[in-house]
Formats: structure tokens, C-alpha cells, sequence
């Protein structure tokens, strides 16, 4: 087990080298730096899940997202980071140290940026929007942060995939939970209305 860990941890490390190597440049600095403060506590996620909200038709699938964040939040961050307490690749190799970003100082494993972007994602490409774009854009917008934090050496690959593992299940149980309780609010409201009817 622990040789396995040390190959994981070794491989990690070659990508992020190689990541660096071959597509640092100032105008992805800039690019890149940007989108991961979109991520950070899932602030553009929850920008589009109290739009939803507040737009009413979709306001199902609003109260899902927040539920998946929060459900990814617990379990990732709250719970995994401290079982694994895994290092930030920059404090292994302090070469990956950027100065693009503040660096963050919990724990590397899993990357919550990543769960809490496929956490929303995953709502939103289960949501039946009319706009075609709309589900892609949510998908490249979570694959962006996520990779966002390779490019910036905050995370290792193995963080960023265990994220969104974990996010995209987590979005699975969310628009499951949520969508079970609006359809037995919407029953007893039918069994209401029936009944004053009668």
C-alpha cells in the first residue's frame, strides 16, 4: 500500500512538472488565475444556483446545487481532507509555489474546488434546460477550475480526479433528494386541492 501511494505521489508530482514546463505562460497566468477565484467556496455555482432560484421554473434544481456543494463540502472537505491529511504539492516541492494566487493552507486531498464545480455541473447537465449550451458550458466550466488548480500547483491530479468523483456523486444524490421531495410537496398539494374540491 504505501508503494503504491509513493508511485501515486511521484507520478503527481511529474505531471504538475510537466504542466509547468509546457504550458506556463503569462496570458494562462492571467486566465487561470481568474477562473480558480470563480471556484473559490463555489461562488459562481452558487451565482447560477440562486438565479435558478430566483428564475422560479428551474427553482428545483437551484435548491440541488446548493445541496450538492454542501454535500461535497461535508464529505470532502470536513471529512476526507482530514482523514488523508495530505500535503499541498508546493510544501513537497516548493518550486510548484506560485505567486499567482494566495496559497491555500488546508489540506491537498480531494481538491474542493473540483468536487464542489462537478457537484454543480453534474445538477445542471441533469437539469432539463431549453438552452442546448447550457450543460456544456457548465461541464467545461467545472473541467476549467478544476484544472485550473493543476495549472496553479495547488492541487495533485489525484486530488483534482478524487473531486470529481466525489462531486459528480454528490450532484447525483442532490437532484435525487431534492427531486423526491418536490414531487411529494407537489402530490400533497394535488391531494389538497382535491380534497377542497370535494
Amino acid at each position: 500500500m504505501r508503494v503504491m501511494f509513493e508511485t501515486i505521489a511521484h507520478t503527481d508530482l511529474a505531471i504538475l512538472h510537466a504542466i509547468h514546463d509546457t504550458l506556463a505562460s503569462p496570458a494562462l497566468d492571467a486566465v487561470l488565475a481568474t477562473v480558480t477565484t470563480l471556484g473559490d467556496m463555489g461562488f459562481i455555482w452558487f451565482v447560477v444556483a440562486l438565479t435558478a432560484i430566483a428564475l422560479k421554473k428551474h427553482r428545483v434544481f437551484g435548491i440541488a446545487i446548493i445541496v450538492a456543494i454542501g454535500l461535497a463540502y461535508v464529505i470532502g472537505d470536513l471529512g476526507l481532507k482530514h482523514l488523508f491529511e495530505r500535503s499541498r504539492p508546493f510544501l513537497v516541492d516548493p518550486t510548484l509555489a506560485t505567486s499567482l494566487i494566495e496559497l491555500p493552507t488546508s489540506f491537498s486531498f480531494p481538491s474542493g474546488h473540483t468536487s464542489s464545480s462537478f457537484a454543480a455541473a453534474t445538477v445542471l447537465c441533469l437539469t432539463p434546460f431549453a438552452h442546448r449550451w447550457f450543460k456544456p458550458a457548465a461541464a467545461l466550466g467545472a473541467v476549467s477550475i478544476a484544472f485550473s488548480r493543476l495549472y496553479l500547483s495547488v492541487h495533485y491530479p489525484s486530488d483534482v480526479c478524487a473531486g470529481a468523483i466525489l462531486g459528480i456523486i454528490c450532484g447525483i444524490i442532490a437532484v435525487r433528494i431534492v427531486g423526491t421531495l418536490a414531487a411529494r410537496h407537489a402530490d400533497a398539494k394535488r391531494e389538497k386541492a382535491l380534497q377542497k374540491q370535494s
